[in-house]
């Protein structure tokens, strides 16, 4: 599997963050066992936020943008930032950016999604890697290795949801490296109909961990959107390693807004998950990069499928 520069076609590396103690943890015994009892609990990820929120955590910042190959001019779209604007690692990593400037930008650039009276075009809801799978009629999703059902990564307090809008529809796996910015927006406008919270685990969402079946058992965000360009969509903030809390902002009343912050995540490799319903149209260059098993890299905000107006109000 390889990692894709959506618009150059140059292969990215993975951040070479954690990588050593990924493969220990991962590839033999003791390494397991430390998976289960200390690396993969909540608690463990919990305690290391805390101490990312030191200010002596600020010392961390530069070493760990040179590290990463950070980009700190935020793509070349709006204004950026400076590693002396923070107080601690925490709000480095959760930095946020001028969403005025960064979308005005990506519009004069043409790339951002459009939303013409016609056509609309869905909108990537994070910077990430993304790739692409099919919901099956039986409501299931072949991810790589493991075979999801919806039923699963919505979990139990989701057993009343109705699920059957999404048979044949896609999922869309937005998958964050520590190097990216760990923000997500809301993909339309519409009404948030349900948000809850999963309890679980938090494995790495890097291939090492494929068998592991992360989305169902990582800790995770699950709300239910119906959305007023794209129908029923289910957006799933998926905690990960080191990831010590999802932050998911409260609404003030169900009404959201287009590229509107979600959330964020705190420290560490996160995925937001997004199931769409059958009507809309998924990017070719997309559907075939996850059929060879690559990602591709893509900018909140940039169009990844598109739905006519007219059928959603069919």
């Amino acid at each position: 599997m390889a990692v894709l520069d959506r618009r150059t076609g140059r292969e990215l590396p993975e951040s070479g963050f954690g990588g050593g103690a990924l493969d220990f943890l991962y590839g033999n015994v003791l390494g397991r066992i430390l998976l289960k009892y200390v690396a993969a609990a909540p608690w463990f990820s919990r305690r290391q936020g805390k101490r990312r929120d030191r200010p002596e955590s600020k010392d961390d910042i530069l070493p760990f943008v040179e590290e990463n190959h950070i980009d700190l001019t935020d793509g070349g779209f709006g204004p950026g930032w400076h590693p002396d604007e923070f107080a601690t690692f925490n709000a480095f990593f959760a930095r946020q950016r001028n969403y005025d400037a960064y979308f005005a930008d990506l519009e004069k650039a043409g790339l951002l999604a459009s939303s013409d009276e016609e056509e609309r075009e869905l909108p990537a809801v994070a910077d990430a890697r993304l790739s692409v799978y099919p919901v099956t009629a039986d409501l299931e999703v072949p991810v790589k290795q493991s075979v999801y059902t919806l039923a699963e990564l919505v979990g139990e307090r989701g057993h009343d949801l109705d699920l059957s809008a999404y048979e044949g529809g896609h999922l869309l796996v937005f998958r964050l490296g520590v190097d990216d910015y760990h923000r997500y927006v809301f993909p339309d406008s519409g009404r948030l109909l349900q948000q809850y919270f999963i309890p679980g685990e938090l494995h790495t969402v890097r291939p090492v961990s494929e068998r592991y079946r992360v989305y169902a058992r990582n800790a995770r965000s699950v709300s239910v959107l119906d959305t007023d360009h794209f129908g029923p969509l289910l957006q799933i903030a998926v905690g990960a390693m080191l990831v010590g809390h999802i932050v998911e902002h409260p609404l003030k009343t169900p009404v959201f807004g287009a590229l509107q912050e979600k959330g964020y995540f705190e420290f560490g490799g996160s995925t937001i998950l997004l199931v769409t319903s059958p009507g809309i149209t998924i990017d070719t260059d997309l559907l075939e990069a996850s059929k060879r098993g690559d990602e591709l890299r893509v900018r909140m905000g940039e169009p990844v499928g598109t739905r006519s107006v007219h059928r959603q109000h069919e």
